[in-house]
């Protein structure tokens, strides 16, 4: 098992062997490991591992960076640690991906989570069991090995934690009447740190309760000594009750009781319940402590607020108040804030006629009452922060909940909480709980789909539970099927007096009509998400006005917003704000909307499209401008920032228009669009965008459209890897340009297609279409498409190890894409002719080339470009002998062939990986590897890569003294190679005849 300890000295253990690294590369182990699973960027490691900002490092930084991730690969490599850790090259930085037990302090954390929920679902013994186990996986202070102070974040983040665990297990043991226990792991604890209240309030209280009292007082003494004397601030009421307790024991006065009772089977909300249970009434700064709830509909925002209320009722001595201010009530008026006084200063024990009439007056009296009480408030339902201000007490030692559908931004002291969806396992959790073990058991897939077809929405879940708990007869899986119908979907989530749609309503009917027509118009949007040109478009109203509503619904939580700017609905808001659209506006009125909208998206990826790719704006339709504002996207950057936001939308309105009786949209997108989605490595994207614009193409007759769909799908494909579907697909767009005498169409499909056969290793085709096409591009003009076809040509000499002629070819398309201005085209060349220096064994050529391609394509976001770079670059490293950078440069190839979904590539890069690998001596990993690219490719047309990987476990094999192994794949390998009539199958026969000579 591997373990990296990071809770004491960094420590690095396979099978309990210690793996020895040095300090800086336990440092920038340190950092990925706390950051485990998730992506961490140059500049954090960086900052972390070595300190300073962007410009404090020394100039080779970066190159150090990859320099020691390299270096840990390596030591994890000769470790053995196999797929229990990995170091993946991401964008902007490394990922470290690891399993849960890996890595002590994730280890720390789930165990802290999991006593958490066990005190959560009242299970103390569980919850003190976890802490324990917690807390002995410390050794020592964290990191303690590492100096300097540029991971004091990390450490004080788990110093913190870890001093939260020792509080919460003292909490339990006190519960539990362990008191000894708890002082002995308070004292050292509490010595410390004798500034953190929380650990000499739980002091004082175990003393007390061991019956050692002067020694509790004494704690007191030194604790407020400290606060006032060396921090300046007053000790909290919560350790001034516990001394009071002390002194004196006086027992509690009478208080309200008002809290509802609490859910039975609440479940989940466990990030949000330890914030409302961290809060901290009666701090310093003399400000009561407020906690607006807000969340839409449905949601679970009085059931999180009365829970965490019962959870937080022991501290506030007082009592606990609750009040309904019914803003979202069907039928009820809300309460005015001087109503709510009323019912406030009654449940204080004020009598009625001692009520004052006037509400600031009631106020007055309120806060009042509360002076020096420590007492707890639920103002569940408000509508609006006028109606919660005059409510809101005085006093420091009180606690505010608020709950609202709306974010109540104008209470300025209080702090949100906004609740989202419920995590999967969450909800279907709750979902078992109501409907019963039996229902759910049998069948998980179904539930999860329930839960699914319920966006994960707490009252969907509870009312599909009941109605399922309520129909003996029904499965999860029936409920399933009667919630797959989208349209009918809402009428299912009703239970009598509870319905989603219902609760929606109330909602809804608080708008204004601008922002109902908006609202309603946005369940007509086909994508996920939106923004204020788009709604502009749709709505027909200015920009800033799209963007006012946008935020106003926001704020009323009918949308969501995940990145600032975009707007998105829930999945059941959606259907709702759809249904309201179909039942209130008319046939021309939506479709009016959605040609709009269209247009809005057709002419802004023109736009950018022609930012990108000037050198190819010839080459796709041109679209008229759209009737509404559009973005600025003529800098390059602002155009692909916006076609990788606005991507899944596209995809979403060529999907929507193909079958909506407007195929122009569908065509005239595939038509703009194929580029960026090819070099931007998008190809999932692209085979729906260019499957929907054939059919639809197809289905009107329009041969022309479905000619350019066609072609556009055979270069997607082929950038996959699946060569043979693209020349289907090519041929059948050669057939439809030549049938309506379109040559500019039919000189790309001969092109494309020469560079299809060419991938796929068909030489003489690759050469006979190439050079069909190249005569159409002459005869025409068109210098994109002789650079094109120069290209395929030039790839097709280097495979054949024709050299001075690929680099020929090579360097006059260089000089035509420098003509043209077109940097994609450039990066490919530069990426060439590395590769065919390289084979000439002309490293530093080479290398100079493919450094220059690489930043290129990163600066254009070329990814398939990107990967194919790194792997010709890996390979010259492996050639100058500089092994740890060929295999790093390898495993970020792999990482972005898997990323593209290009399995053909990834094969390469694998294979690469492997004879790297073989070449220092590892060889069984280097044999694996040659074999997984067997399995990876065994279904595609990567027939030359199968090809490489047998010959590379011939040469293991070969290396190892088992020449029948070597034999018997030095012979597939040659039979593929002849195939494809590769120089390689040369270098095979050679190899056979030297195997089999000393027979002779």
């Amino acid at each position: 098992m591997v373990e990296l300890r990071l809770l004491g000295d960094v420590d690095v253990r396979h099978d309990g062997r210690a793996v020895a690294l040095g300090s800086k590369q336990r440092a920038v182990l340190a950092v990925l490991a706390f950051h485990a699973n998730t992506v961490v960027s140059r500049a954090d490691i960086v900052r972390l591992a070595w300190g300073g900002g962007a410009g404090d490092p020394p100039v080779t930084i970066d190159r150090l960076v990859t320099d020691y991730v390299s270096r840990l690969r390596t030591a994890f490599r000769q470790a053995g640690f196999g797929a229990q850790v990995r170091l993946v090259s991401r964008a902007p930085g490394y990922l470290l991906e690891a399993e849960p037990a890996v890595v002590d302090w994730h280890r720390f954390r789930d165990l802290v989570a999991r006593a958490r929920a066990a005190r959560q679902a009242d299970d103390d013994a569980d919850a003190a069991e976890s802490l324990r186990l917690a807390l002995a996986l410390w050794r020592g202070p964290a990191l303690a090995d590492l100096a300097g102070p540029s991971l004091d974040p990390l450490r004080d983040r788990m110093s913190d934690l870890r001093l939260a665990a020792t509080e919460d297990l003292a909490a339990v043991l006190l519960a539990r009447g362990g008191t000894g226990e708890a002082v002995d792991l308070l004292t050292p604890a509490a010595a410390g740190h004798p500034g953190r209240e929380r650990l000499a309030t739980l002091l004082i209280r175990a003393l007390h309760a061991a019956g050692r009292r002067d020694e509790a007082i004494a704690v007191y003494q030194r604790t407020r000594t400290h606060l006032t004397g060396r921090l300046g601030v007053d000790p909290t009421d919560a350790l001034e009750e516990a001394y009071r307790t002390v002194l004196d024991g006086r027992a509690p006065t009478p208080a309200p009781a008002q809290l509802p009772a609490d859910t039975g089977n609440f479940t989940g909300r466990h990030a949000e319940l330890a914030q409302l249970l961290n809060l901290a009434p009666g701090t310093t700064s003399g400000v009561v402590v407020i906690c607006a709830v807000d969340g839409m509909g449905g949601i679970g925002k009085t059931a999180l607020a009365v829970h965490a209320a019962h959870r937080l009722s022991a501290r506030f001595p007082d009592g606990s108040l609750f009040l309904d201010l019914h803003g979202y009530t069907r039928a009820v008026a809300a309460i005015e804030p001087g109503q709510a006084l009323e019912r406030l200063l009654r449940a204080l024990g004020v009598p009625g006629e001692q009520i004052p009439a006037e509400v600031d007056d009631r106020a007055a009296l309120y806060r009042g009452r509360l002076t020096g009480r420590r007492m707890l408030i639920v103002l569940d339902n408000a509508r609006t922060a006028d109606q919660v201000r005059p409510l809101l007490p005085a006093e420091p030692g009180c606690l505010v909940l608020v709950t609202s559908r709306r974010r109540l931004t104008a209470l300025d002291d209080a702090r949100p909480l906004s609740l989202d969806i419920l995590p999967l396992a969450d909800a279907v959790t709750l979902f078992t709980r109501i409907a019963g073990p039996g229902h759910a058991a049998g069948d998980p897939t179904a539930v999860e789909q329930v839960v699914r077809l319920c966006g994960r929405l707490p009252l969907a879940v509870r009312i599909a539970a009941a109605r399922l708990r309520a129909r003996p007869a029904w499965t999860a899986t029936h409920l399933a099927d009667r919630l797959a119908d989208r349209h009918h979907r809402l009428g299912q989530l009703h239970d009598g007096e509870r319905g989603v749609a219902a609760a929606f309503t109330l909602s809804y009917d608080d708008l204004t009509d601008e922002q109902r027509r908006t609202f309603r118009y946005l369940g007509l949007h086909p994508g996920a998400d939106t923004d204020p040109y788009a709604v502009a478009a749709l709505t027909g109203r200015p920009v800033d006005a799209a963007g006012r509503i946008l935020e106003e619904l926001l704020d009323a939580h009918l949308l969501i917003q995940a990145v600032p700017g975009r707007y998105r609905f829930h999945d059941l808001m959606r259907a709702y704000a759809a249904d309201l659209a179909r039942s209130r506006d008319t046939d021309d009125a939506r479709r009016t909307a959605l040609n709009g909208l269209f247009d809005h998206y057709l002419a802004t990826a023109a736009a950018a499209m022609d930012a990108l790719f000037p050198a190819g704006t010839f080459q796709r339709p041109r679209v008229p401008p759209a009737g509404s504002p559009t973005p600025d996207v003529t800098d390059p950057v602002a155009a692909r920032t916006w076609l990788d936001a606005e991507r899944p939308n596209l995809v979403a309105v060529c999907a929507h228009t193909a079958v909506d009786g407007r195929p122009g949209y569908t065509s005239r997108l595939s038509a703009t669009l194929g580029l960026y989605l090819d070099f931007g490595g998008h190809f999932a994207d692209a085979l729906t965008i260019h499957t929907h614009a054939g059919e639809a193409a197809g289905r009107c007759g329009d041969l022309a459209a479905e000619g350019n769909a066609l072609a556009n799908l055979g270069t997607s494909l082929d950038g996959l890897g699946r060569h043979a579907e693209a020349v289907e697909q090519l041929r059948h767009a050669l057939l439809n340009f030549r049938e309506i005498g379109h040559r500019a169409g039919e000189a790309r499909a001969l092109n494309n297609l020469g560079y299809a056969y060419c991938r796929w290793g068909r030489h003489r085709q690759a050469v006979r279409c190439t050079r069909a096409g190249l005569s159409i591009f002459l005869e025409t003009g068109n210098r994109l498409g002789q650079a094109d076809a120069l290209d395929t040509l030039g790839i097709v000499h280097r495979q054949q190890g024709r050299y001075d002629e690929a680099a020929e070819h090579s360097n006059e398309a260089l000089a035509l894409y420098r003509e043209l201005g077109d940097p994609l085209g450039e990066a490919m060349q530069l990426e060439r002719l590395g590769a065919i220096h390289a084979r000439q064994g002309r490293h530093e050529q080479a290398v100079d080339h493919l450094r220059r391609a690489l930043a290129l394509d990163r600066e254009i976001g070329n990814r398939p470009g990107e990967a194919d770079t790194l792997n010709e670059l890996a390979l010259v490293r492996r050639q100058q002998g500089r092994f740890d950078a060929a295999i790093d440069h390898h495993q970020q190839a792999i990482d972005l062939f898997r990323d593209i979904g290009n399995r053909t590539g990834e094969g390469s890069a694998l294979n690469g990986l492997a004879e790297t690998l073989h070449a220092t001596g590892q060889h069984d990993r280097a044999r694996d590897l040659h074999a997984a690219v067997l399995t990876l490719t065994a279904d595609t047309d990567a027939v030359a890569e199968r090809a490489r990987a047998h010959a590379g476990i011939a040469n293991i094999h070969h290396t190892t003294g088992d020449p029948e192994q070597a034999r018997h794949h030095w012979h597939r390998a040659l039979a593929l190679y002849t195939d494809l009539d590769l120089p390689a199958a040369a270098d095979i026969r050679a190899r056979l005849t030297a195997l089999d000579a000393p027979r002779q």
